[in-house]
């Protein structure tokens, strides 16, 4: 294909000299077994795209470098977690170390969620057990939003990698290459003579064009597309791809700026559809899927990269099921997205009310949200909208505003609007206000307990951090809410029926986040059928 540009994992912008003595040096990256609660419905696996960017990095830098997507080796076992109300999909701890490299010096994890670290120290200790000589790192959100606690948690983690990683990491192995000691690399977490040490913190990457693309020959991306695995809905062999880093607002329950800070740094449209040319090329994909914080925040961005889509007849359908504002998301932009192929959209207003909006940071107005929803329905684009329920500081009156835009959204054609419970991430100002007034206490306990505030089933979670309403009366809002606004879309849509089950039993697509999950769950059924 022409003007193709394949990964750089060779190219003049290593981000650090070529050097000989880095071949001798083997790295393994492993991205653990998803974790979700028991019986758990709505978690579905996804490429392990932070680390593929990290396997990047290291080679184009000449490291040997060997990837283990722990999920992605046998993406249909799930196995029920012992004694814990837990369970994993993809190999065992004895299988991820069976694969791992005997001359493998550096050994590195990504922790990106919270509900997982139970599990996640468990694996790392396993390893550091049986490879004693090996460096151990650990990075993203997780380690990030709590460094010291982990690494007293968890002993076997030598060091944490603070925030972005591609240069860090790359640092680090070189050092560790030429016989030199890391410690002062910055961006780093690590224990010394009993007291935490915090290297400077590492300036963002601020050419991301210049980054080498995901090393997907390192992870087996094609598990993923064969089987049509999809974070929101399929588009049969679905890419994911990320065109921008960070965010930058501040919203309280989100810990973006620990990890990224709000610096807001986003790709060229020309290099986004470069390796979208690629993927068609050397994966025969069929669909797209942007894993951005913060898609669409800039209109020129938007609709420079929609003109280049038809321009280029990269005809794929797209999605951006993260979850975006509607700052950008006029009549102009709608109609280039719709254009160019985007087929699934996600809004994410998270509350109802506009009390809340304002207490959590949310810096939108829910009436021009309201109306680029229905720009975006008028073209013919499948729309979800993402609420939270439970923030620290709601009341009912705040819950009821919520369910009430939820089944206005339900009347105005809007396909999925669930209602997540509020989990209090770490690194969050709201977790920080919650450690403040003594509602969490960090242990293996409220680890769990964020499991259990997983969408992923409809039991009652563990705990509700809203201090005026309990529990089981805010499981009621949401298990209500979440019938009730089916119950309107395909009463008041009932051509949606006939959609749905077209997709479910003649179709390897889906138009909607309900759809895949109840896709998935017969791909399961019939996998076990036959075995």
């Amino acid at each position: 294909m022409e003007n193709v540009k394949f990964p750089p994992h060779n190219s003049e912008h290593c981000m650090i000299p070529m050097d000989p003595i880095h071949k001798n040096l083997t790295i393994t990256l492993i991205r653990g077994p998803l974790v979700a609660p028991l019986g758990s419905f709505n978690n579905e696996p996804t490429p392990p795209l932070g680390l593929a960017f990290i396997a990047s990095s290291l080679s184009q830098a000449g490291f040997k470098v060997y990837g283990i997507d722990a999920t992605g080796e046998d993406i249909e076992r799930v196995v029920s977690i012992q004694n814990s109300r837990l369970q994993y999909n993809g190999i065992s701890i004895e299988e991820i170390i069976e694969r791992i490299p005997l001359p493998t010096k550096i050994i590195a994890f990504s922790a990106m969620f919270s509900h997982e670290w139970t599990f996640t120290k468990k694996m790392i200790s396993s390893v550091k057990k049986a490879f004693p000589q090996a460096i151990v790192l650990c990075g993203g959100e997780h380690c990030t939003a709590l460094p010291e606690y982990n690494l007293r948690d968890c002993p076997s983690i030598d060091y944490i990698v603070l925030g972005e990683g591609e240069e860090t990491i790359v640092e680090f192995a070189s050092k560790i290459s030429h016989g030199e000691s890391p410690e002062n690399v910055p961006g780093l977490a690590y224990i010394k003579n009993s007291q935490l040490v915090l290297t400077p913190p590492r300036a963002r990457i601020k050419d991301v064009d210049e980054m080498a693309w995901p090393a997907w020959d390192i992870f087996p991306i094609e598990v993923y597309l064969n089987k049509a695995v999809s974070f929101g809905a399929s588009f049969g062999r679905n890419m994911p791809i990320m065109a921008s880093r960070g965010c930058p607002y501040q919203c309280t329950f989100c810990s973006n700026p620990q990890m990224w800070t709000t610096r807001y740094n986003i790709r060229s449209p020309q290099n986004v559809i470069d390796e979208i040319k690629l993927y068609k090329e050397k994966y025969k994909i069929t669909g797209l899927q942007f894993y951005d914080l913060t898609a669409i925040i800039k209109k020129q961005w938007i609709v420079e990269f929609c003109t280049k889509m038809l321009e280029e007849k990269i005809n794929l359908e797209w999605s951006l099921p993260s979850g975006t504002r509607s700052e950008a998301l006029d009549d102009e932009t709608l109609s280039l997205i719709a254009k160019s192929n985007c087929r699934y959209l996600v809004y994410a207003p998270e509350s109802g009310s506009q009390e809340t909006l304002i207490r959590i940071k949310k810096k939108i107005t829910l009436d021009k949200m309201k109306e680029s929803i229905r720009t975006a329905l008028k073209y013919g684009i499948v729309v979800r909208a993402n609420f939270i329920l439970g923030f620290p500081h709601e009341t009912r009156k705040n819950i009821f505003e919520t369910l009430k835009t939820q089944f206005h959204f339900a009347w105005m054609g809007v396909d999925e609007a669930p209602l997540y419970p509020f989990q209090p991430y770490p690194g969050s100002e709201l977790f920080k206000y919650l450690i403040g007034n003594g509602r969490i206490h960090l242990n293996d306990h409220y680890f769990d307990t964020l499991a259990t505030l997983s969408t992923g089933k409809f039991s009652v979670p563990d705990e509700s951090f809203c201090e005026h309403i309990g529990r089981y009366e805010l499981h009621f809002y949401r298990v209500m809410g979440f019938f009730l606004y089916y119950l309107l879309s395909y009463t008041l849509r009932p051509k949606r029926i006939l959609r749905t089950l077209k997709n479910l039993f003649f179709s390897d697509k889906s138009s909607t986040v309900f759809e895949q999950r109840i896709k998935d769950k017969l791909r399961r059924i019939q996998q076990s059928v036959s075995t």
